[in-house]
Protein backbone atom coordinates (compact mmCIF):
# COMPACT_ATOMS: atom_id res chain seq x y z
CA UNK A 1 0.00 0.00 0.00
CA UNK A 2 1.66 3.42 -0.90
CA UNK A 3 2.59 5.94 1.61
CA UNK A 4 -0.72 7.80 2.49
CA UNK A 5 -1.03 11.39 4.59
CA UNK A 6 -1.51 11.53 8.17
CA UNK A 7 -3.10 13.41 10.68
CA UNK A 8 -2.35 14.12 14.43
CA UNK A 9 -4.84 11.28 16.15
CA UNK A 10 -5.30 11.20 20.08
CA UNK A 11 -7.49 10.38 22.48
CA UNK A 12 -11.05 12.45 23.17
CA UNK A 13 -9.17 14.07 26.36
CA UNK A 14 -5.53 14.38 24.15
CA UNK A 15 -7.89 16.30 21.46
CA UNK A 16 -9.79 18.40 23.70
CA UNK A 17 -6.42 20.03 25.47
CA UNK A 18 -5.07 20.16 21.91
CA UNK A 19 -4.64 23.62 20.49
CA UNK A 20 -2.77 22.61 17.12
CA UNK A 21 -2.22 25.26 14.40
CA UNK A 22 -4.84 26.94 12.32
CA UNK A 23 -6.28 24.80 9.79
CA UNK A 24 -4.44 21.60 11.46
CA UNK A 25 -7.24 18.30 11.36
CA UNK A 26 -6.94 15.81 13.47
CA UNK A 27 -8.36 12.37 14.27
CA UNK A 28 -10.52 11.21 17.83
CA UNK A 29 -9.57 7.91 18.11
CA UNK A 30 -12.78 7.56 20.49
CA UNK A 31 -15.05 9.03 18.80
CA UNK A 32 -14.00 8.23 15.23
CA UNK A 33 -14.47 11.44 14.25
CA UNK A 34 -11.81 14.67 12.53
CA UNK A 35 -11.70 17.63 14.62
CA UNK A 36 -10.29 21.08 12.78
CA UNK A 37 -8.30 23.55 14.87
CA UNK A 38 -7.87 27.10 14.66
CA UNK A 39 -4.85 27.54 16.52
CA UNK A 40 -6.48 29.69 19.58
CA UNK A 41 -9.30 26.83 21.08
CA UNK A 42 -8.29 24.05 22.67
CA UNK A 43 -9.62 20.83 21.16
CA UNK A 44 -11.00 22.34 17.92
CA UNK A 45 -13.90 21.76 16.14
CA UNK A 46 -15.64 18.50 15.30
CA UNK A 47 -16.31 18.14 11.48
CA UNK A 48 -19.25 16.32 11.75
CA UNK A 49 -20.96 17.21 15.27
CA UNK A 50 -21.55 14.60 18.15
CA UNK A 51 -25.32 14.26 17.76
CA UNK A 52 -25.59 14.65 14.57
CA UNK A 53 -28.64 12.65 12.47
CA UNK A 54 -28.39 11.64 8.86
CA UNK A 55 -30.19 8.99 7.24
CA UNK A 56 -28.28 5.80 5.98
CA UNK A 57 -28.58 2.64 3.66
CA UNK A 58 -26.94 0.31 5.76
CA UNK A 59 -28.82 -2.05 8.27
CA UNK A 60 -26.08 -1.90 10.98
CA UNK A 61 -24.60 1.25 12.19
CA UNK A 62 -21.15 2.12 11.70
CA UNK A 63 -18.47 2.82 13.75
CA UNK A 64 -18.37 6.01 15.60
CA UNK A 65 -22.10 5.88 15.69
CA UNK A 66 -25.54 4.61 16.73
CA UNK A 67 -28.46 3.68 15.06
CA UNK A 68 -31.88 5.69 15.96
CA UNK A 69 -34.12 2.99 17.63
CA UNK A 70 -34.59 4.31 20.75
CA UNK A 71 -31.60 1.35 22.52
CA UNK A 72 -30.76 2.48 26.34
CA UNK A 73 -27.08 3.09 26.29
CA UNK A 74 -24.80 3.31 28.99
CA UNK A 75 -24.12 7.48 30.27
CA UNK A 76 -20.90 6.93 30.76
CA UNK A 77 -19.74 5.09 27.96
CA UNK A 78 -21.35 7.71 25.33
CA UNK A 79 -20.52 10.50 27.85
CA UNK A 80 -20.08 12.61 24.79
CA UNK A 81 -23.26 12.06 23.46
CA UNK A 82 -25.36 11.81 26.71
CA UNK A 83 -23.81 15.94 27.08
CA UNK A 84 -25.16 16.82 23.67
CA UNK A 85 -28.88 15.08 24.05
CA UNK A 86 -29.16 14.45 27.60
CA UNK A 87 -32.25 12.33 28.53
CA UNK A 88 -34.71 14.36 25.80
CA UNK A 89 -35.59 11.08 23.85
CA UNK A 90 -36.04 9.09 26.93
CA UNK A 91 -34.49 8.59 30.56
CA UNK A 92 -33.22 4.81 29.99
CA UNK A 93 -33.25 3.93 33.47
CA UNK A 94 -33.03 7.10 35.18
CA UNK A 95 -29.54 6.82 36.51
CA UNK A 96 -27.13 5.25 34.00
CA UNK A 97 -28.74 4.84 31.04
CA UNK A 98 -30.24 7.51 28.54
CA UNK A 99 -32.18 6.35 25.24
CA UNK A 100 -31.28 7.45 21.59
CA UNK A 101 -34.12 8.83 19.23
CA UNK A 102 -36.87 6.76 17.79
CA UNK A 103 -36.90 7.09 14.49
CA UNK A 104 -38.27 3.68 13.31
CA UNK A 105 -41.47 4.41 11.30
CA UNK A 106 -41.27 8.18 11.98
CA UNK A 107 -40.31 11.06 9.97
CA UNK A 108 -38.12 13.40 11.71
CA UNK A 109 -39.83 16.83 11.81
CA UNK A 110 -37.98 19.88 12.72
CA UNK A 111 -38.54 21.68 15.79
CA UNK A 112 -40.59 24.95 15.63
CA UNK A 113 -43.62 27.13 17.74
CA UNK A 114 -46.25 24.08 16.60
CA UNK A 115 -43.57 21.66 18.11
CA UNK A 116 -41.57 23.10 20.42
CA UNK A 117 -40.50 20.00 22.54
CA UNK A 118 -37.05 17.99 21.41
CA UNK A 119 -37.75 14.50 21.62
CA UNK A 120 -41.87 14.83 21.39
CA UNK A 121 -43.26 12.64 19.13
CA UNK A 122 -46.62 12.27 17.59
CA UNK A 123 -49.09 9.62 15.99
CA UNK A 124 -49.35 11.39 12.60
CA UNK A 125 -47.47 13.89 10.30
CA UNK A 126 -48.48 15.49 7.19
CA UNK A 127 -46.70 17.92 4.46
CA UNK A 128 -48.91 20.75 4.14
CA UNK A 129 -48.86 23.84 1.53
CA UNK A 130 -50.67 27.27 1.49
CA UNK A 131 -52.55 28.13 -2.03
CA UNK A 132 -52.89 32.08 -2.18
CA UNK A 133 -56.09 33.39 -3.57
CA UNK A 134 -53.71 36.04 -5.60
CA UNK A 135 -52.71 32.47 -7.49
CA UNK A 136 -55.69 31.47 -8.70
CA UNK A 137 -57.53 34.73 -9.19
CA UNK A 138 -59.35 34.94 -12.69
CA UNK A 139 -62.71 35.96 -14.67
CA UNK A 140 -64.34 33.33 -16.04
CA UNK A 141 -67.44 34.96 -18.12
CA UNK A 142 -69.82 33.04 -19.93
CA UNK A 143 -71.10 34.14 -23.41
CA UNK A 144 -74.37 35.46 -24.07
CA UNK A 145 -77.17 32.88 -24.49
CA UNK A 146 -81.06 33.60 -25.84
CA UNK A 147 -83.64 30.45 -26.03
CA UNK A 148 -85.65 30.53 -28.78
CA UNK A 149 -89.26 31.79 -28.50
CA UNK A 150 -91.89 29.03 -28.18
CA UNK A 151 -95.73 28.83 -28.27
CA UNK A 152 -97.83 25.95 -27.43
CA UNK A 153 -100.77 25.06 -29.77
CA UNK A 154 -104.36 25.25 -28.93
CA UNK A 155 -106.25 22.33 -27.58
CA UNK A 156 -109.69 21.88 -29.40
CA UNK A 157 -112.55 19.89 -27.54
CA UNK A 158 -114.67 20.60 -25.08
CA UNK A 159 -112.92 21.27 -21.98
CA UNK A 160 -116.21 21.12 -19.56
CA UNK A 161 -115.67 20.35 -15.78
CA UNK A 162 -118.30 19.82 -14.17
CA UNK A 163 -119.08 20.02 -10.00
CA UNK A 164 -121.76 17.77 -8.69
CA UNK A 165 -124.44 19.17 -7.17
CA UNK A 166 -124.83 19.78 -3.16
CA UNK A 167 -126.31 17.36 -1.37
CA UNK A 168 -129.17 18.92 1.20
CA UNK A 169 -128.67 19.46 4.50
CA UNK A 170 -130.76 19.98 7.49
CA UNK A 171 -129.98 21.38 10.90
CA UNK A 172 -132.00 19.72 13.45
CA UNK A 173 -134.95 22.01 15.19
CA UNK A 174 -133.68 23.50 18.43
CA UNK A 175 -136.18 24.86 21.31
CA UNK A 176 -135.00 26.38 23.80
CA UNK A 177 -136.42 25.60 27.21
CA UNK A 178 -139.39 28.21 28.93
CA UNK A 179 -137.59 30.31 31.66
CA UNK A 180 -140.38 31.87 34.61
CA UNK A 181 -138.63 34.05 37.20
CA UNK A 182 -140.38 33.96 40.57
CA UNK A 183 -143.02 36.53 41.56
CA UNK A 184 -140.93 39.63 43.43
CA UNK A 185 -143.22 41.40 45.75
CA UNK A 186 -142.34 44.67 47.51
CA UNK A 187 -143.44 44.90 50.88
CA UNK A 188 -146.34 48.02 52.17
CA UNK A 189 -145.41 50.23 53.27
CA UNK A 190 -147.51 53.00 55.65
CA UNK A 191 -146.39 56.77 56.71
CA UNK A 192 -147.71 57.60 60.47
CA UNK A 193 -150.59 59.82 61.43
CA UNK A 194 -149.68 63.60 61.57
CA UNK A 195 -152.49 66.04 63.20
CA UNK A 196 -151.50 69.82 64.19
CA UNK A 197 -152.20 70.70 66.91
CA UNK A 198 -155.71 73.16 67.34
CA UNK A 199 -155.80 76.69 69.08
CA UNK A 200 -158.43 78.00 71.42
CA UNK A 201 -161.03 81.21 70.26
CA UNK A 202 -163.54 81.66 68.36
CA UNK A 203 -163.68 81.57 64.80
CA UNK A 204 -165.51 84.02 64.37
CA UNK A 205 -164.08 87.44 63.52
CA UNK A 206 -165.78 90.16 64.95
CA UNK A 207 -164.92 93.77 62.83
CA UNK A 208 -165.53 96.86 65.21
CA UNK A 209 -165.99 100.30 63.02
CA UNK A 210 -165.47 103.83 64.83
CA UNK A 211 -167.38 106.29 63.72
CA UNK A 212 -166.35 110.67 63.75
CA UNK A 213 -168.46 113.79 63.28
CA UNK A 214 -167.30 115.84 60.68
CA UNK A 215 -168.45 119.22 58.72
CA UNK A 216 -170.12 118.28 55.04
CA UNK A 217 -169.17 121.08 53.78
CA UNK A 218 -167.27 124.15 54.15
CA UNK A 219 -170.79 126.37 53.92
CA UNK A 220 -172.74 125.45 56.57
CA UNK A 221 -172.42 123.74 60.06
CA UNK A 222 -174.37 120.86 59.35
CA UNK A 223 -172.23 117.45 60.54
CA UNK A 224 -171.65 114.21 58.75
CA UNK A 225 -170.12 110.86 60.54
CA UNK A 226 -167.08 109.10 58.77
CA UNK A 227 -165.02 105.80 59.72
CA UNK A 228 -161.71 106.59 61.22
CA UNK A 229 -160.71 103.16 62.26
CA UNK A 230 -161.63 99.11 61.95
CA UNK A 231 -160.41 96.42 64.36
CA UNK A 232 -160.76 92.54 64.14
CA UNK A 233 -160.80 90.42 67.20
CA UNK A 234 -158.41 87.70 68.03
CA UNK A 235 -158.73 84.36 66.47
CA UNK A 236 -157.63 80.63 66.19
CA UNK A 237 -157.31 78.37 62.83
CA UNK A 238 -156.57 74.34 63.59
CA UNK A 239 -154.96 72.21 61.05
CA UNK A 240 -156.48 69.12 61.21
CA UNK A 241 -154.32 65.31 61.01
CA UNK A 242 -153.12 64.25 57.84
CA UNK A 243 -152.46 60.37 56.96
CA UNK A 244 -150.35 59.24 54.18
CA UNK A 245 -151.95 55.55 53.33
CA UNK A 246 -149.92 52.18 53.17
CA UNK A 247 -148.25 51.84 49.79
CA UNK A 248 -148.25 48.30 48.48
CA UNK A 249 -145.87 46.87 45.12
CA UNK A 250 -147.64 44.14 43.55
CA UNK A 251 -146.34 40.57 42.60
CA UNK A 252 -144.63 41.37 39.32
CA UNK A 253 -144.08 37.67 37.05
CA UNK A 254 -142.21 37.28 33.64
CA UNK A 255 -143.69 34.46 31.78
CA UNK A 256 -142.08 32.13 29.86
CA UNK A 257 -139.76 32.64 26.84
CA UNK A 258 -139.63 30.07 24.32
CA UNK A 259 -136.94 30.04 21.30
CA UNK A 260 -138.82 28.15 18.41
CA UNK A 261 -136.87 25.74 16.36
CA UNK A 262 -134.55 26.66 13.46
CA UNK A 263 -134.17 24.97 10.50
CA UNK A 264 -131.44 25.96 7.91
CA UNK A 265 -132.83 25.20 4.58
CA UNK A 266 -130.86 22.80 1.52
CA UNK A 267 -128.21 24.27 0.24
CA UNK A 268 -127.81 23.16 -3.39
CA UNK A 269 -124.71 24.09 -5.73
CA UNK A 270 -125.67 23.90 -9.39
CA UNK A 271 -123.07 22.41 -11.75
CA UNK A 272 -120.42 24.97 -13.22
CA UNK A 273 -119.23 24.19 -16.71
CA UNK A 274 -115.81 25.38 -18.22
CA UNK A 275 -116.05 26.59 -21.83
CA UNK A 276 -113.73 25.03 -23.98
CA UNK A 277 -110.19 27.48 -24.60
CA UNK A 278 -106.56 27.52 -25.37
CA UNK A 279 -103.83 27.83 -23.63
CA UNK A 280 -100.48 29.74 -25.66
CA UNK A 281 -97.43 29.72 -24.20
CA UNK A 282 -95.38 32.85 -24.78
CA UNK A 283 -92.07 33.08 -26.60
CA UNK A 284 -89.14 32.29 -23.85
CA UNK A 285 -85.81 34.26 -24.11
CA UNK A 286 -82.95 34.02 -21.89
CA UNK A 287 -80.75 36.48 -21.64
CA UNK A 288 -77.15 37.23 -21.76
CA UNK A 289 -75.42 35.12 -18.66
CA UNK A 290 -71.85 36.57 -17.50
CA UNK A 291 -70.09 34.95 -14.60
CA UNK A 292 -68.32 37.19 -12.71
CA UNK A 293 -64.74 36.75 -11.44
CA UNK A 294 -63.83 33.63 -8.76
CA UNK A 295 -61.41 34.30 -6.01
CA UNK A 296 -60.99 31.08 -4.32
CA UNK A 297 -59.77 32.07 -0.33
CA UNK A 298 -56.41 30.92 0.99
CA UNK A 299 -56.61 27.41 2.52
CA UNK A 300 -54.47 24.42 3.17
CA UNK A 301 -54.15 21.22 1.25
CA UNK A 302 -52.84 17.74 3.07
CA UNK A 303 -50.57 15.77 0.59
CA UNK A 304 -49.85 12.28 1.17
CA UNK A 305 -45.87 11.54 0.88
CA UNK A 306 -44.48 8.62 -1.29
CA UNK A 307 -41.67 6.70 0.95
CA UNK A 308 -39.01 4.77 1.36
CA UNK A 309 -37.79 3.00 3.99
CA UNK A 310 -34.20 3.78 5.72
CA UNK A 311 -31.76 3.68 8.65
CA UNK A 312 -31.16 6.83 11.07
CA UNK A 313 -27.74 6.97 12.74
CA UNK A 314 -26.51 9.55 15.40
CA UNK A 315 -22.97 10.52 15.88
CA UNK A 316 -21.19 9.76 18.89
Amino acid sequence: MATQLQFRRGTTAQNNSFTGANGEISIDTDSKNLRIHDGANAGGYEIIPTGTIVAYGGTAAPAGWLLCDATAVSRTTYARLFAVIGTGFGIGDGTTTFNVPDVRDRFPLGKGANNATLGATGTAAAASGTITSSNITGVLTAASNTGTSTTGTGTSGGTVAVIPAATYTTVASNTVAGATVANATVAGATVASNTGTGTTGSTTQTITVGNVSVAASAKDSTLATVVNSVNTAGHTHTIPALTVPALTVPALTIPALTVPALTIPALTIPTMNTASHTHTIPGLSIPALTIPALTVADHTTTIALPFEVTNFIIKL
